[in-house]
């Protein structure tokens, strides 16, 4: 979730037989992905402002096949659903998530509606009404390989209830978007296999966030599990801050 938070309302205790797709009783919040900048607003004031490298730096090939650029949603439906399916089992919930994806001016013009300055790299950002209506994603064009990257971290926010630590947040997001990047390349997905670093995780980002999700990589769970485990407040990062 980078570039924007409104902060979190939630109150709830979390199940561990949570299902992601079915809605529960939780506010719609606001996230953002950017590739270049952390702002958060109060109350998380403390979270890291800038990135060493960025998400695309970490997941995607410096050298790597040219992909085509993607200016309408329809174009990448198909992908998106795909990946998804094979990710969680389950359809993509099309009636719960739409996704738009418009060009940089647009973008910037549509987070500023909900009262949020941003800065040169937004990429997209999201709106988490799991429970509430329908949950939005909105994505700048670019070329598919990264686009794909960006849709993932979205939908990591907003695939169940927005946690009350930002931190655990970004770390949830985190967690989907490392299984979302495995699957497209292990699957070999748009034929994106050679644009995938085989082991993401090792190539670092100096995000408390990201660092959490790959210290939890390191005991054998798999992503897809840590963002469960996450979703569900089995595991916080709030007691190993000083570590990250």
């Amino acid at each position: 979730m980078y570039g924007m938070n409104q902060g979190y309302a939630s109150g709830e205790s979390y199940s561990p037989t949570v299902n992601y797709l079915q809605p529960q009783r939780y506010a719609a919040q606001p996230s953002a992905y950017s590739q270049a900048v952390e702002s958060n607003p109060a109350p998380y004031l403390d979270l890291e402002q800038h990135h060493a490298a960025s998400i695309a730096e970490v997941f995607l090939e410096e050298q790597r096949p040219w992909t085509p650029i993607i200016t309408q949603a329809h174009e990448v439906t198909p992908v998106i659903e795909q990946t998804f399916e094979k990710i969680t089992g389950q359809e993509f919930p099309a009636d719960a998530i739409r996704i738009s994806i418009m060009d940089k001016d647009t973008l910037h013009r549509t987070h500023a509606l909900f009262g949020s300055s941003t800065g040169e790299g937004l990429m997209g950002f999201s709106l988490n009404r799991y429970g509430k209506g329908l949950s939005e994603i909105f994505v700048k064009e670019d070329h598919l390989d990264s686009l794909l990257l960006t849709v993932g971290h979205e939908i990591g926010h907003i695939l169940s209830p927005s946690l009350p630590s930002q931190k655990d947040e970004e770390a949830k997001a985190h967690a989907f978007s490392i299984a979302w990047m495995e699957c497209i390349r292990d699957n070999n997905i748009c034929g994106l296999t050679p644009n995938i670093r085989l082991n993401p995780a090792r190539n670092g980002l100096h995000d408390v966030a990201y660092n959490f999700v790959t210290h939890l990589l390191k005991t054998g769970a798999s992503a897809f599990d840590i963002f469960k485990t996450l979703s569900q407040g089995l595991t916080s990062m709030i007691a190993r801050l000083e570590t990250y």
